[in-house]
């Protein structure tokens, strides 16, 4: 049978996607999603009902999902409007040109593989026979690469969902020709059977003139990135970063390949303890306080500018030890910690300066530990 895709018509097909959503997010990823349902083992919520799902099947089982919804089909949209900060757009456009996509999620199996835009393209048409111009969703930190990579921009600021943690909202301009072209998206070539649309575009530069560029190493010329930290640093990266120490230029490039930088507002949660993840942060700017969440007023560590976080958590695997809040507005570079352990196999000499650099990061903050401890 191989891969194929399926529109999920049947209560049958719909609950496969369920119980597959409740596999990902629950079993493997550890997420205490509130719509779970653990008696049925799946997770299904409200907006399903005014929903498009699709399934990516291997030979008949799910290994893939995402949903799509038009604005104009839910009862009651106002959270989704205040949770993606719509109301320009819906002021611009309406409801009926406007949709979400969410609960995009892939088998491990699936996410290395072309299989993963046939999923895409199907939700990205049902959108365009619907007459969607502006597409809604919102992606973990480390995650951006990818749906930038898609054509997804950025336009607000980060949100802190009590479910899913520090997210990043993100939006597509569904017919934007000349985005899609400098992002090089595998979508462009199903985006060109329809017109290009500047109306839209005109509408997100006049509304978000602070996001026209891009903030992404994959995105960008060789080079280019190690630039950008520059000037947000003023001063040279390679001497102010610990994390980069000992590396040539050109080393650093190879390192930062796949990083992006994300900003926090005073008060996010950055990282939450308890919850899965190895994305390894290092901070640009501002200052944030590693706490437990059990004292959230006690600092057990302060962060400054060129201090890494998220270490334990890369080098481990283990559950997060402690919550990172923002404590003033902040900046940090992103590396996923998936692509840190691709790049440790293919690179081992770049690697292994980072991985001691780590050490010594590591090192020093256990004295420290151990000197409050005895005090």
């Amino acid at each position: 049978m191989g891969v194929t895709i399926e529109r999920a018509e049947s209560d049958e097909a719909r609950a496969r996607i369920y119980a597959f959503r409740y596999r990902i997010y629950v079993d493997e990823m550890g997420i205490d999603s509130p719509e779970a349902d653990h008696d049925r083992r799946w997770l299904r919520d409200a907006l399903d009902d005014s929903s498009v799902s699709f399934a990516l099947l291997r030979d008949g089982v799910v290994i893939g999902a995402l949903r799509a919804t038009v604005l104009a089909d839910v009862p009651a949209p106002a959270s989704l409007v205040a949770k993606y900060a719509m109301e320009p757009a819906l002021a611009a456009f309406g409801p009926a040109e406007i949709c979400t996509t969410s609960r995009f999620m892939l088998d491990p199996s699936a996410r290395h593989g072309t299989a993963i835009l046939r999923l895409v393209v199907a939700a990205y048409r049902e959108a365009m026979a619907r007459g969607v111009r502006l597409n809604y969703g919102d992606c973990s930190p480390h995650l951006l690469p990818f749906y930038e990579h898609l054509g997804y921009r950025r336009y607000t600021r980060a949100v802190n969902d009590t479910a899913y943690g520090f997210k990043i909202p993100i939006l597509m301009l569904m017919r934007d020709h000349e985005w899609f072209a400098r992002v090089r998206t595998p979508l462009g070539r199903v985006a060109k059977e329809f017109p290009d649309d500047t109306e839209a575009r005109a509408w997100f530069e006049r509304s978000y003139p602070d996001q026209l560029g891009v903030e992404t190493a994959s995105l960008m010329d060789d080079g280019t990135f190690l630039e950008l930290l520059g000037e947000r640093i003023a001063g040279d990266p390679l001497h102010q970063l610990g994390l980069l120490h000992g590396l040539a230029r050109d080393e650093a490039d190879r390192f930062l390949a796949r990083a992006t930088l994300v900003k926090a507002a005073p008060g996010d949660r950055i990282v939450r303890q308890g919850e899965p993840g190895d994305t390894l942060f290092v901070l640009l700017s501002g200052v944030a306080d590693a706490v437990r969440d059990e004292r959230p007023d006690e600092s057990l560590a302060v962060f400054g500018a060129g201090d890494p976080f998220g270490e334990i958590g890369f080098l481990t695997a283990a559950p997060r030890s402690a919550s990172v809040v923002a404590r003033s507005a902040c900046e940090a570079v992103v590396l996923s910690g998936e692509w840190l352990r691709g790049f440790l196999a293919k690179d081992p000499q770049v690697a292994a300066t980072v991985l001691l650099n780590l050490s010594r990061v590591l090192a020093a903050r256990l004295a420290d530990t151990n000197r409050r401890l005895v005090g």
